[in-house]
C-alpha cells in the first residue's frame, strides 16, 4: 500500500469516527425537543426496540414502546408545554459499533413568568449501531447528589 493510500485510509477512518460522534450527539440533542413537544414517536425512535431507559423516580422503561408510553403518559403530559429538557455537555467514547456518553441533563419548568431548574441529573447513555444506524441501547439517569450519580461520572473519567 502506498503512502498516499495509507493516508487516505486513515483519513476515511477519521471522517467515519467524526460522523459517528456527530450522529451520537444528535441523538442526545433530539431527546429534549422530542419529549418537550410531546412527540412520543420521535422520542421512541431514538431507542432500540429492546432499549432501556432507567430514570430515577420513573423506574426502568424496557423498550422503545415504554419510552413512547412515558411521553404519552399523564405525568409527562402534565409538564407540557412548560418544560425544557436539555442535555450536555457529555463525554463520548467510541468502540466500533458501541459507544457510551456521560454527562448532565436538566429540566427547566415555567411557572407564570418565572423559570426554575426542576431536575438536574447525571446520565450515562449506551449506544449501539444496529442495522446501520445508531440507537440508545440503555440510558441511566440519576439525580445529582447521590452516590450512583457520582459513580456514573467517575466511570467516564477512569
Amino acid at each position: 500500500m502506498s503512502d498516499l493510500e495509507l493516508r487516505m485510509e486513515k483519513l476515511e477512518q477519521r471522517v467515519h469516527e467524526l460522523q459517528d460522534r456527530v450522529d451520537l450527539h444528535e441523538i442526545m440533542a433530539r431527546y429534549g425537543p422530542a419529549v418537550d413537544s410531546g412527540s412520543a414517536d420521535a422520542a421512541a425512535a431514538l431507542w432500540a426496540e429492546d432499549g432501556i431507559y432507567d430514570a430515577e423516580g420513573a423506574g426502568p422503561m424496557r423498550s422503545a414502546d415504554a419510552v413512547r408510553e412515558m411521553v404519552n403518559g399523564p405525568a409527562h403530559q402534565s409538564l407540557l408545554p412548560n418544560c425544557a429538557h436539555t442535555i450536555g455537555p457529555a463525554t463520548l467514547d467510541l468502540d466500533g459499533d458501541r459507544a457510551t456518553a456521560t454527562g448532565y441533563s436538566r429540566v427547566y419548568k415555567r411557572k407564570g413568568d418565572a423559570f426554575e431548574l426542576w431536575r438536574l441529573a447525571t446520565n450515562r447513555w449506551e449506544f449501539e449501531r444496529r442495522d446501520g444506524r445508531w440507537c440508545v441501547a440503555r440510558r441511566v439517569n440519576r439525580l445529582i447528589g447521590n452516590e450512583e450519580s457520582r459513580q456514573l461520572l467517575a466511570r467516564a473519567v477512569e
